[in-house]
């Protein structure tokens, strides 16, 4: 049985949409229905995402909206322009996904400063900035839903990562304080947090050194696509979430199982 989602006339932002759970959450929601604003820093990789927009398939056809933005420059101006630039087309807001993030090793003793800082300010004083600016009456629609990205390294750190599990643990912290001030316009927030994902950062080779055999086998149903993470993203987005904000959702094929058998 396969479970699907009707966003038609719903209009989302998803931040970190040029690569990985966020490109493939740009896709899914596209094709089903909803016009889609897509911020990255690639521009090649955002027109190429932006050729999945199903276009010639339905008579009033979703779109796919991409602009440019740096997150770690990124100022409150430069967020308003490009929420504007999508609201005064499609109209206002019905949610929005934050999934930039960047990895890295950073032991205790030997860490890059800028490293660290770069891998904190991405996750969290990013998605932090996305959601002051977004939740703006003039962006967003009456019970709008936003979903974060966290990590199991946010409550399951490993050694050398300090930095990226503090910023995935902070999200998850953000996420609960957040859901109880955006309340006052509807507003729902939760956040998602993957184990081991087959995208493009497991390509790096520092970080495929790290996942050992080892963790790879406490991953019960092994190691996850961007699809199995991009459904969970949906279901929060949608309706059928509605009673649900201020929570971490572990998508992680039986990690947190597999780490205790």
């Amino acid at each position: 049985m396969s479970v699907t989602f009707d966003f038609k006339g719903k209009n989302f932002v998803v931040v970190g949409a040029s690569s990985g759970i966020g490109r493939q959450a740009a896709i899914e929601l596209s094709h089903s229905g909803a016009n889609v604003l897509a911020i990255g820093r690639n521009l090649e990789r955002l027109a190429e995402l932006k050729k999945n927009s199903p276009l010639s398939l339905v008579k009033h056809p979703p779109r796919i909206f991409t602009e440019q933005l740096d997150v770690l420059t990124a100022t409150p101006e430069d967020w308003a322009e490009v929420l504007d630039n999508f609201t005064s087309v499609v109209g206002r807001i019905n949610g929005g996904v934050y999934t930039a993030g960047i990895w890295g090793l950073t032991p205790l003793n030997s860490f890059d400063e800028a490293l660290a800082h770069k891998i904190f300010d991405t996750s969290f004083w990013g998605a932090v900035n996305f959601v002051q600016s977004a939740t703006r009456k003039k962006f967003s629609d009456g019970g709008a839903s936003f979903v974060l990205m966290s990590s199991i390294a946010g409550e399951f750190s490993g050694k050398s990562l300090f930095a990226y599990s503090a910023a995935k643990a902070a999200v998850q912290a953000a996420v609960k304080s957040f859901a109880a001030e955006i309340i006052r316009n509807k507003h729902r927030i939760n956040s998602v947090a993957p184990a081991l994902v087959k995208t493009e950062m497991m390509q790096n080779e520092m970080y495929a050194a790290a996942a050992s055999e080892e963790i790879i086998s406490r991953h019960l149903l092994g190691v996850g696509t961007a699809r199995d993470v991009a459904g969970m993203i949906l279901f929060l987005l949608s309706d059928r979430a509605a009673w649900i904000t201020g929570q971490n959702f572990f998508v992680d094929g039986g990690y947190t199982v597999g780490s205790y058998t």
